[in-house]
């Protein structure tokens, strides 16, 4: 069923009967994502590749539940599995003279930190999510909004939402989300600088979260997550 513009209590109900359905503790924060893209649809993100489903449909905001909730499901670190190109021992061996012995090693080693790399962006995003969502702040898991990661509500009614988009490093941001990001009033925030041995969390847009967060309770977070994740049953 196709929701009319306007009906801004029809889409909270659909929303609360849908994400009851995988976690009834989430219900306030999925509802509250409705609730902006209802006003603010542009930042709806597609469901599926030809996007035939659209905001605010019942079967859009179903799907959209889950996303929501499997966005939150607890991730671990996943070892590439593409083949390795010998090549690659080859210029390790001649040019930087690694031993044909330490090769596999060297491989091993380019694959977990790998692996590394590409989970921080979740776990910098899950440690905001600690000290954010207790402070009106939700997390949109599950990439609900295009380009933004948190939202906030304003006080308000006659003031605007806060949108905040997260990236690890400062040339993190892909093309795509940038000109999404042009020319709106998403604010943008990066936790390290690419080409400098420091943070910026000097820099966290809200000052209240700022004085909140920092690389060690970052480094704490990932150490302690990640140490229950191997521990897990």
């Amino acid at each position: 069923m196709n929701i009319e513009y306007g009906s801004q209590h029809q889409i909270q109900t659909i929303a609360q009967v849908a994400i009851s359905k995988f976690d009834p503790s989430l219900s306030r924060k999925f509802i509250g994502i409705m609730r902006f893209l209802e006003s603010n649809r542009e930042f709806a993100t597609p469901l599926g590749r030809k996007n035939l489903v659209l905001f605010p449909s019942e079967a859009y905001i179903a799907r959209k539940a889950q996303q929501f909730v499997k966005g939150r499901t607890a991730k671990h670190p996943g070892i590439p599995q593409t083949s390795h190109d010998l090549i690659v021992d080859e210029i390790l061996q001649h040019y930087f003279d690694v031993p044909q012995a330490d090769l596999k090693r060297a491989d091993e080693l380019h694959r977990m930190s790998m692996a590394a790399e590409n989970i921080i962006g979740e776990l910098l995003e899950r440690y905001l999510a600690t000290v954010m969502e207790p402070e009106g702040y939700i997390w949109c898991s599950g990439s609900l909004v295009r380009a933004v990661d948190f939202i906030k509500e304003p006080a308000d009614a006659h003031a605007s939402w806060t949108l905040l988009q997260i990236k690890n490093r400062q040339n993190s941001e892909n093309s795509s989300s940038a000109s999404v990001r042009k020319g709106t009033t998403i604010n943008k925030w990066f936790r390290a600088f690419s080409m400098k041995n420091r943070t910026n969390w000097e820099q966290f847009p809200d000052r209240s979260i700022r004085e909140k967060v920092s690389e060690a309770g970052f480094r704490q977070f990932v150490a302690d997550f990640l140490r229950m994740q191997r521990t897990a049953p």
